[in-house]
This record gives C-alpha cells, structure tokens and sequence, in this order.
C-alpha cells in the first residue's frame, strides 16, 4: 500500500479491533489483488470487476473511521464463527430478543485437535436436541444453548468437566472457555460475541 498515511489508519483501526499487524494472521489487508490464499480485504473506492472468493470485502477508504471499525468488527467475527454455525446464531438471536427467552453460547478452546474431537464426541451425546454446536478451527468449539440462561450454560461447563475427568488422559489437558446470554442491553448479534470474547477463562482438566 503507497499512502502511507492511509495505511497508518488502517493499521489503528484494526488494532482497535483486535487484529494483529505485522504478525502471522488469517487475514491480510491489501489495495491489491494478488494470488492470496488467506482471507482477504480489500481496499478500494470502486468494487473491482470478478472479485475473486478469496476477498471477504471490499472496503472504500472514504468511509469515516466509525463505519470503517464496524466493517473490521464484522470481519473478525466472522473469521472467529463460519457463516453456518453463525446464520444459526442470528436467527436464534432474533428469536430470544423478539420472544424474550434466554439464549447462551458457549466457546470452547482446546490445545490440539484430537482432544477437541473427543469433546464433541461427548457433547453428541450429552447436550439436547435443540442444541447446536460446531467446530470454529480444528481445535475450537462453539455451542449455542436456546432456552438456556447463563447459569444454565455454566451448569453445561460443570457436567462437561466431570465427564472428562473421568476420562484417563495421556497427558494434562486444558480448555479456554466462556460463556455469555442474550441481555437486554444486546442490539445484535455482535454485542453477545464481544461479551464471550470478554469472559473467556482457563480450566484445568487434570
């Protein structure tokens, strides 16, 4: 990017909204299109022609800084929660707020893979049919409790540990997890995911 006086302002707005600059990431912010693997953004006052798939968004530098922040917010979310576990999560969003009914979601993230999928294995077996939950990477999860208040979905978090303790581990495991609920507070469905972004806690497993 050659102006360096907007690439200094885009660099500050993604700070401010949790991505890293200069360091291995998953997304890369660029004015021009290039054989990228990873997600990207691109900056431009007009949408190119055959934007490839690759591109997240296309961004106009115009914008003000507000608006530009509300697009990089709604990028990570969506870095963080695929679009299918996350179109679930917006209807039942709409439906908690419409209806006045408790919605919790919980964020589960393990230091390998295979542990990970022995989790889900457990929650298969364990969580209701109403229920949804989905891998977010190899190693994460993300569960979404209708119905459930957050001392419900604290209670999910407390059956899920003594299942694993039960479980003769190879080695020590752990999990970063959070939990939050809808509140009356929340306009959408961002406001619920900053909220578990926020709690997020380590619990030791053996």
């Amino acid at each position: 990017m050659e102006d360096s006086k907007l690439k200094r302002r885009l660099e500050k707005l993604l700070r401010e909204e949790g991505f890293l600059i200069k360091e291995p990431a998953d997304l890369v912010v660029s004015d021009n299109i290039k054989d990228y693997v990873e997600p990207l953004i691109m900056i431009a006052e007009i949408v190119p022609e055959n934007v490839p798939e690759v591109v997240l968004d296309v961004v106009d530098p115009r914008l003000p800084d507000s608006l530009l922040k509300k697009r990089f917010k709604m990028i990570r979310t969506y870095l963080k929660f695929p679009n299918g576990i996350l179109s679930y999560l917006e209807e039942e969003f709409e439906k908690s707020k419409r209806y006045n009914f408790p919605l919790s979601v919980v964020y589960l993230s393990f230091e390998d893979e295979a542990t990970a999928k022995r989790v889900y294995e457990i929650l298969e077996e364990s969580l209701r049919a109403s229920d949804r939950f989905d891998f977010v990477r190899k190693n994460e999860l993300i569960l979404i409790l209708p119905g459930t208040p957050k001392e419900g979905a604290e209670r999910v978090l407390k059956r899920l540990k003594r299942r694993l303790l039960r479980i003769n581990w190879t080695k020590q495991v752990s999990l970063e997890h959070s939990w939050a609920q809808v509140e009356d507070w929340m306009d959408s469905i961002e406001d619920l995911l900053m909220a578990l972004e926020t709690s997020t806690r380590r619990l030791g497993i053996t």
